[in-house]
Parts: C-alpha cells; structure tokens; sequence
C-alpha cells in the first residue's frame, strides 16, 4: 500500500521561561520514585509572552522522570496565566546534566492572552546549577 505524503509540523520560537528552584526533596518509593521541586521565581521572555513565574505559586510533582508541574506566570501587562507543564526528563548528555521534553498548557482569562489557551506547545528544557533553574524553550505548533 502506497503512503500518502505526510505534511511537516510547522513550529514558531514562542518564548523562554527560567525556572528558579530550590529544595528539590526526592525519595525511591516501592512502586516508584518521586521529586517535589518547589519554584521560587523566574522569568518570561521572548517574541510572544514576557512576564515573570510568580514566586511560591507552584512546583514539579514529578514520578518516574514524567513532569507535572503546575504554577502561575504574570504577563508584563500584569495579567494572570496558569500553567500546567507536562514532560519527561532524560539522562543522557555528556556531562550527566538532565534534559526534558515538555508540553505546557495554559489557561488565561478572556482578552489578550487567551490565545495561550488555544495553542499546541511543546518545547526544550535543561536543569542548571548553582544557581538552581530550569531553563525551557517554547514552540507553539502552526
């Protein structure tokens, strides 16, 4: 059977978000590990979102490397966003630094931002130290 074409995913730059954290607490549970990483702040920046990640207002609750994140950014305007960030971090650079693949969800009041809530993202992430941050990079789909 012939297979038709398959059209490319286009992707756009949409902006960077810089995750400050600290008091990362793990453990191996007898079905499976877990992380809560707690976020102290960050920043937004980019072509299309800039703002900050509001202090305290989330963090990782993370299983077996799978991500699930949820915690509130402020646009430069001073509009609320939420945001729910699912991904799965890997372990196989040179250096044994963790890397990720994620896909956030946003949820914003009416106006402005709420084409936040109506895109498909996914993106990039790395963890750094000293100081303790994730930095992610974030592509909405065409």
């Amino acid at each position: 059977m012939a297979q038709a074409d398959v059209p490319l995913i286009d992707l756009d730059y949409a902006f960077s978000i810089r995750l400050d954290t600290g008091g990362r607490i793990a453990f191996e549970g007898p079905m499976r590990s877990r992380v809560f990483e707690p976020v102290s702040g960050g920043e937004v920046y980019g072509p299309r979102l800039q703002g900050r990640v509001v202090p305290h207002s989330g963090a990782d609750f993370a299983t077996n490397n799978l991500m699930d994140a949820h915690l509130m950014l402020q646009a430069s305007d001073g509009t609320w966003i939420y945001m729910n960030l699912i991904g799965y971090e890997h372990k196989v650079t040179d250096d044994g630094s963790p890397y990720f693949r994620v896909a956030p969800y946003f949820d914003t009041p009416m106006g402005t931002w709420d084409w936040l809530s109506k895109t498909v993202f996914i993106g990039t992430a790395e963890r750094r130290h000293n100081p303790d941050q994730t930095l992610m990079h974030i592509y909405a789909l065409r």
